[in-house]
């Protein structure tokens, strides 16, 4: 008789609204880091804390958050910071996709080993 556990799938899908194309789940990870008050987008500020590492002048990145702002809204969301940095990242995009796709199968080998150790140490 096989005592294993089932494992359920460990990657969110994501909302309807946000159907992304693959590699920019990484996109989705800065934001959830730039983004302090939570609120689910970047005002400038945030935006500015996040990004300023010195290449960018003050109004360089001031520049760069409007045009990543086509929404015209002050604020960048998810989709606005994929579909800007996805038409710059050239073969990178295939780069990303890839390393994204090795991320679910090894979050999803943990968790079956996590699973099969709880079930082994039942017994």
């Amino acid at each position: 008789m096989d005592y294993r556990p089932e494992v359920q799938p460990v990657v969110e899908e994501p909302s309807p609204q946000m159907e992304l194309k693959k590699g920019m789940s990484i996109f989705i990870d800065i934001l959830r880091r730039a983004d302090k008050n939570d609120d689910g987008k970047l005002s400038f500020d945030e935006f500015k804390a996040y990004f300023s590492d010195g290449v960018l002048t003050a109004e360089e990145l001031q520049e760069l958050f409007h045009t990543i702002d086509t929404h015209n809204t002050d604020n960048v969301d998810t989709d606005e910071l994929c579909e800007y940095f996805s038409t710059h990242l050239g073969e990178y995009e295939k780069v990303l996709a890839a390393l994204e796709d090795l991320n679910i199968s090894i979050l999803k080998a943990m968790d079956k080993t996590k699973k099969y150790e709880e079930v082994a140490s039942l017994l």
